[in-house]
């Protein structure tokens, strides 16, 4: 089953970065009214606002610097190929970070391009506070509000950070991939946190129709232009 899977998403690695092409103009229209939205109901997000920029001073003037900060973020890193390597049938076999010296895990198995690039796009920090808001009570909800905003500023820095030519990661599924691939899935999942911090599902789905409605119009106009 695991080589199935390698085979399948080997198939699929170039179709999803034209598909990301094609969809970033779009994309990026439907983060930029997802931006109105929040700017218009800033009031109603304030934790999550509040959250970000409490995380975005603590990094300048703390975690930007070598030490517990960017172990952490080492560490965040090694567990998301870890996610993505048990998701794709890649038993994970070791899992190390340190202070000065990055990280490395290891996996069973050939791997796939997902397992290499996913810590470039998906917020995991993010994905379990998500989850994890799911269960609490009302009151608590702006506690959590306020770190889910701290893990976006979270996500931002670390992957930002992170994404560099001399990234062994970014090297071994390419660079044109991973150009071509990478912009619109973050701003996929930097839309889709917002707006569950906004409106919760109601407005994350909203998102995702804003997105595939600019796509398709682009796309009409694309094809128009050639025809």
């Amino acid at each position: 089953m695991r080589a199935h899977i390698n085979t399948l998403l080997a198939i699929l690695k170039w179709p999803s970065a034209i598909a990301s092409l094609l969809l970033l103009p779009g994309t990026v229209l439907a983060f930029i009214a997802e931006l109105g939205s929040m700017i218009d109901e800033a009031t109603k997000i304030l934790p999550f606002l509040l959250g970000i920029v409490i995380y975005a001073v603590t990094w300048a003037m703390l975690f930007r610097k070598p030490g517990f900060g960017s172990m952490l973020s080492t560490l965040e890193h090694e567990i998301t190929h870890s996610v993505f390597a048990l998701l794709t049938l890649h038993p994970v076999t070791s899992l190390k970070t340190s202070w000065n010296k990055g990280g490395h895990m290891t996996f069973r198995g050939e791997g796939n391009w997902l397992i290499f690039i996913a810590p470039y796009f998906f917020p995991t920090l993010s994905v379990v506070v998500m989850l994890v808001t799911l269960g609490l009570d009302p009151e608590a909800l702006g506690w959590a509000s306020g770190a889910l905003g701290a893990t976006v500023s979270y996500h931002a820095t670390s992957t930002w950070r992170e994404t560099h030519r001399q990234q062994t990661d970014l090297q071994m599924v390419g660079f044109p991939f991973a150009a071509c691939f990478l912009p619109t899935a973050n701003v996929v999942s930097f839309g889709l946190i917002l707006s569950m911090a906004r409106g919760g599902g109601a407005a994350s789905s909203e998102f995702l129709s804003t997105l595939w409605r600019h796509s398709s119009e682009f796309s009409a106009v694309i094809t128009s232009a050639a025809g």
